[in-house]
């Protein structure tokens, strides 16, 4: 879609997502004389609480999106929680519990296990939590093998030449797990906001719960330049009628700073 054009001035931010891109995104600032009164007015009652919840999904997607670009992952893991062994309706108690897993096995192994997990919720009021993790090396996970007794999914992954392991320590306190190498991160952060939709968003919302849940000291993306531009950016990869943004691999990150306006002493 091509949007008119309704200022003259935009401010741009151009950030280093720790070596796997660079994006540049573009603000209208200055509105073009004639569009002075057409500024839009934030709508109420259901159409309004329809633009915020787009709003906070299209925030919470950036956010999950920066956090799995700007790490070296190593695992897609998928976490559920067994009936048998743990309350699977209490995601609250589960976040806590696993969390302070992760940091006994930091102490117990010296080794920095960090992860970003998105839980999904089922009709029955139960979760399970789809992530990164990164820091677990192949030696402390299980390689699953064809004879086990295994979930059709995980047995189409094996039959594929696809390795899926499982942490022993997470299925013995919590449930099944399995843990799949990252073959392309940049693919696999996209797929991984698929999760952030409307109905996951509204869930939380009425839960009380987070849209995700990370670790602690993971890496963020870092500003590299930000300003007026002086020139628009062209062929967008996203575009409405505030903003634009593209990506930019490091081979032409210069082209990306060639549309910030030169200050002139």
């Amino acid at each position: 879609m091509i949007y008119q054009r309704k200022y003259i001035t935009d401010y741009g931010c151009l950030r280093d997502f720790q070596g796997n891109g660079f994006k540049l995104v573009s603000l209208a600032c200055v509105r073009q004389k004639g569009f002075e009164d057409d500024r839009k007015i934030t709508p109420k009652g259901e159409a309004g609480n329809d633009q915020k919840l787009s709003n906070n999904i299209s925030r919470t997607k950036s956010r999950i999106y920066e956090l799995a670009m700007c790490n070296p992952w190593d695992w897609f893991v998928t976490l559920t929680l067994d009936r048998q062994k743990y309350d699977r309706h209490d995601l609250p108690k589960f976040i806590k519990d696993f969390s302070q897993m992760i940091r006994d096995y930091r102490k117990k192994t010296g080794t920095p296990v960090k992860y970003l997990l998105i839980p999904e919720h089922h009709q029955d009021g139960s979760w399970h939590a789809h992530g990164f993790m990164m820091g677990l090396s192949r030696e402390s996970l299980h390689a699953f093998q064809r004879s086990e007794h295994l979930p059709y999914r995980i047995l189409e992954r094996l039959d594929q030449g696809i390795q899926v392991y499982t942490w022993n320590e997470y299925a013995q306190k919590f449930g099944f797990a399995d843990f799949e190498p990252i073959e392309n991160h940049i693919a696999a952060s996209k797929y991984i906001t698929k999760y952030i939709t409307k109905e996951a968003m509204n869930t939380i919302t009425e839960l009380n719960a987070h849209a995700f849940y990370a670790s602690k000291g993971l890496q963020h993306s870092e500003i590299v330049k930000q300003g007026i531009l002086a020139t628009a950016i062209e062929n967008p990869d996203y575009q409405n009628e505030h903003c634009s943004v593209k990506w930019f691999d490091h081979e032409n990150v210069g082209t990306a700073l060639s549309h910030f306006e030169e200050v002139i002493a």
